[in-house]
C-alpha cells in the first residue's frame, strides 16, 4: 500500500491531508510549525516527523509538497534524491530555469512525478475535453478563462501565478500546442510589483492542432464577485465550465450556427443544456490518480513535461507583465 507524507499544513495542505486520509494513503504530516503538524497528524492518527526523518523513512513511499511556492523545487529535489515519488502543488517552480533544473532531476530518477493541476481531473473538464476531441462543437475558435474573487491577497506571487496555472493547463490541453504569441498586462494596487489583476492573451499557430485558436485569461483577487469559468467556443457550438455553479449545472452546452443572409451574417443558437456529470471532488480524483501512478509506475496526466509546458507560458506572461508594470506609476487603494 502506498504511504504518502504531506508537506505543508496550510489551508490547501489540510485539504490534501484529509483527502489522503480518506483514501487510506496518509502516512505522515510535516510542517515547519511542529505544533501545526502534530495537530493535523493527531486528527488522522499518523505521525508528525521532521522533514529529515520522513525523507529517511523507507515506509513512506511518496511525498505531496504543499509548502509555500518558493520552496516547491527544493523540496521536490530532496524527495527525489531520497527515492520518493512526488506530487507538487502548482506552481511547479519559481521560474523556468528552476523548473528545467527540476525536470533534469526527475529525468535522472525512476520516480513518479506529478504536478497538481487540479482542474484537469474535474469531471466537468474531462467531459468538456471529450466533447471537443470528438469534434462535436467543430474546430475551436476561442477560449476565455476567468478566475476572479475578493479573496486572499498574496505578496510573494501575483494573481496570475496564484490563480491561473490551472487555466493555462486546461487551455494547453485543449489546444494541443504551445502558444505562438503571449501578451499580458495588469496592475499592482496593494504590493508594489505584485499584480493584483492580470489579463493575458495567448495566440496559437494558424496551422496545426490549435488552428489559430485565441485564448484570453483574467485573474484577480480584488474582484467584487467570484467567478471560476472556462468558456470554449467552436464553429458549431460552445461549452461553459462554471465551477461556481452547483454540480448539475457545472457544464453547459449550446449549439449554434452562423448563416449568410441577404441582410448579412445571422447567428442563431439552440437552447442551452447541462451535461450530466459524476459529482466527485476533483481533489479525490487527482490524488487517486497519483496513487494509481505510484502503484502502476505509469506516467501521470500532469507529469513533468506538462508542468514545463505550463511553466513556459507562465514565464512569458511574467516577462510581459513586468514590462507593463515597469511603465506604470504604482497606484494605491484609497
Amino acid at each position: 500500500m502506498t504511504r504518502i507524507a504531506v508537506v505543508g499544513c496550510g489551508a490547501w495542505g489540510r485539504n490534501l491531508i484529509r483527502t489522503c486520509a480518506e483514501l487510506g494513503v496518509l502516512g505522515a504530516v510535516i510542517d515547519t510549525d511542529p505544533a501545526a503538524a502534530r495537530r493535523e497528524a493527531g486528527a488522522w492518527n499518523v505521525p508528525a516527523p521532521s522533514l529529515a526523518q520522513a525523507l529517511d523513512d523507507a515506509r513512506l513511499d511518496a511525498m505531496i509538497v504543499a509548502a509555500p511556492a518558493p520552496a516547491h523545487a527544493a523540496l521536490c529535489r530532496l524527495a527525489l534524491d531520497h527515492g520518493k515519488d512526488v506530487f507538487v502543488e502548482k506552481p511547479l517552480a519559481s521560474d523556468l530555469a528552476e523548473a528545467e533544473d527540476l525536470a533534469a532531476h526527475v529525468a535522472r530518477s525512476d520516480r513518479v512525478f506529478m504536478v497538481g493541476h487540479l482542474l484537469r481531473h474535474h469531471t466537468a473538464f474531462e467531459a468538456l475535453a471529450a466533447i471537443v476531441a470528438r469534434g462535436e462543437i467543430g474546430p475551436l475558435r476561442y477560449i476565455t478563462a476567468s478566475r476572479l474573487s475578493l479573496g486572499r491577497v498574496r505578496t510573494h506571487e501575483n494573481a496570475f501565478l496564484s490563480l491561473s496555472p490551472h487555466d493555462v493547463s486546461m487551455i494547453l490541453a485543449l489546444a494541443g500546442a504551445a502558444p505562438l504569441t503571449v501578451e499580458a498586462a495588469g496592475r499592482a494596487f496593494v504590493t508594489p510589483g505584485v499584480a493584483d489583476e492580470v489579463h493575458a492573451d495567448l495566440g496559437f499557430p494558424p496551422l496545426g492542432p490549435a488552428g489559430g485558436l485565441h485564448a484570453h485569461i483574467a485573474a484577480s483577487w480584488l474582484s467584487p464577485f467570484k467567478e471560476q469559468k472556462l468558456v470554449v467556443v467552436g464553429e458549431t457550438g460552445s461549452l461553459v465550465f462554471d465551477d461556481v455553479r452547483p454540480w448539475p449545472e457545472k457544464l453547459m452546452r449550446r449549439d449554434h450556427t452562423v448563416a449568410l443572409t441577404d441582410a448579412g451574417p445571422l447567428a442563431a443558437g439552440g437552447e442551452p443544456r447541462f451535461v450530466d456529470l459524476p459529482a466527485e471532488p476533483p481533489l479525490t480524483r487527482e490524488i487517486r490518480h497519483f496513487v494509481q501512478c505510484c502503484q502502476t509506475r505509469n506516467a501521470p496526466i500532469t507529469g513533468i513535461d506538462e508542468g514545463l509546458r505550463v511553466q513556459r507560458v507562465l514565464e512569458r506572461v511574467q516577462a510581459q507583465l513586468k514590462r507593463h508594470l515597469d511603465q506604470l506609476p504604482a497606484p494605491s487603494i484609497p
